[in-house]
């Protein structure tokens, strides 16, 4: 058998064992749904097709047989890596199963309140009423609900601010469809705004967001000069645009994968990726901007965000989870976060 042969089995063998992973992870997304029983059926098939495709391998010599082994593994890692992961990735990032919230679940005296999006979508939330005249929205992450961002409104609320912060669409008990890229969430933000702008005098709304909502309160600002301060702990990049910053080795794991992540992600939802945010972010001035940022990949895109906009604040945490500066340096970030909002929303 030829090289070229050789090759074209070996990477069939591994697109089986890829493909069935991936409808296997379908499957489990869909647990529970009438479609799990497809996906079950289409995994089981991929993964037996690879499974035979192995065992009819003609025989060859020792040497050529570790080759051709060694083709295979670097395919189907490469195919890992490159595919299943980020097309996975995307599965659940638009179809990942709903966690129900309930009121009890935040200790801080609160009202439940709906809000109703300019495109119709219905959003679940809770307002902590102002004592200092001053208002801020806090956007969960794209993996949670509100009460992913609990601690941070507490923070908040302690300090006398109106807290408002809802489930995103698609999350907790709101209304839409799941999308923890973020890419429809820029309508979410204003409603919130809307809500807090009828509660508190012009110039007082802050918004601070966590990661994906990191993006989408940037996002917002940008377009809706009512957001007189945001904080932005934990954007990293939701679209090619913006993962284009990274380097060297970081780049050639990190654009290809995201490619492939964006490009299933608009197939899965029929929607386009957002501007990136290295435009954005200059948009925002002359009000002021946080940057958090923790280590890695995140600290880059950030360095990238601040260099195209220079007024922006930068704040780099050491040896901290992403989003956990909170959870982690809660003296450091309440005086950080406090300040910042302080400065802009109160002292003026």
């Amino acid at each position: 058998m030829s090289p070229r042969s050789t090759i074209a089995r070996e990477t069939r063998v591994a697109a089986g064992f890829g493909l069935g992973a991936v409808s296997a992870f379908l499957a489990w997304v869909h647990h529970g749904d009438a479609l799990v029983v497809g996906f079950t059926l289409v995994a089981a098939g991929f993964l037996v097709g690879g499974a035979r495709a192995l065992r009819r391998r003609p025989t060859a010599r020792f040497a050529w047989r570790w080759t051709r082994r060694a083709l295979t593994a670097g395919a189907a890692l490469l195919l890992v890596v490159f595919v299943v992961t980020p097309v996975g990735a995307a599965i659940w990032v638009t179809q990942a199963p709903r966690e129900h919230v309930r009121s009890s679940d935040f200790a801080i005296a609160h009202e439940d309140v709906r809000l109703r999006t300019r495109d119709g979508v219905e959003l679940a939330g809770w307002w902590v009423p102002s004592r200092n005249g001053a208002a801020v929205v806090v956007v969960h992450g794209g993996g949670g609900n509100r009460n992913g961002s609990r601690r941070h409104a507490e923070l908040l609320a302690r300090h006398g601010y109106g807290v408002l912060l809802y489930d995103a669409r698609g999350n907790g008990e709101s209304e839409g469809r799941h999308d923890a890229m973020g890419w429809t969430w820029e309508p979410d933000v204003a409603a919130a705004v809307d809500f807090l702008a009828a509660r508190v005098e012009p110039g007082r709304i802050g918004a601070l967001g966590l990661s994906t909502g990191a993006e989408a309160v940037l996002q917002r600002a940008a377009h809706d000069e009512r957001i007189a301060a945001v904080v932005s702990d934990g954007a990293v990049a939701r679209n090619l645009a913006e993962t284009r910053q990274l380097e060297g080795l970081e780049a050639a794991q990190a654009v290809p994968y995201f490619g492939v992540l964006f490009a299933s992600v608009r197939v899965l939802t029929g929607h386009s990726q957002p501007p990136p945010l290295q435009k954005l972010v200059p948009e925002i001035a002359p009000r002021p901007v946080l940057l958090v940022a923790t280590p890695g990949a995140e600290t880059t895109m950030n360095r990238a965000y601040h260099r195209a906009a220079p007024t922006t604040e930068l704040w780099e945490l050491r040896d901290t989870a992403h989003t956990r500066g909170l959870a982690e340096h809660p003296v450091a970030y309440e005086r950080h976060v406090l300040g910042f909002f302080d400065r802009a929303l109160l002292d003026s």
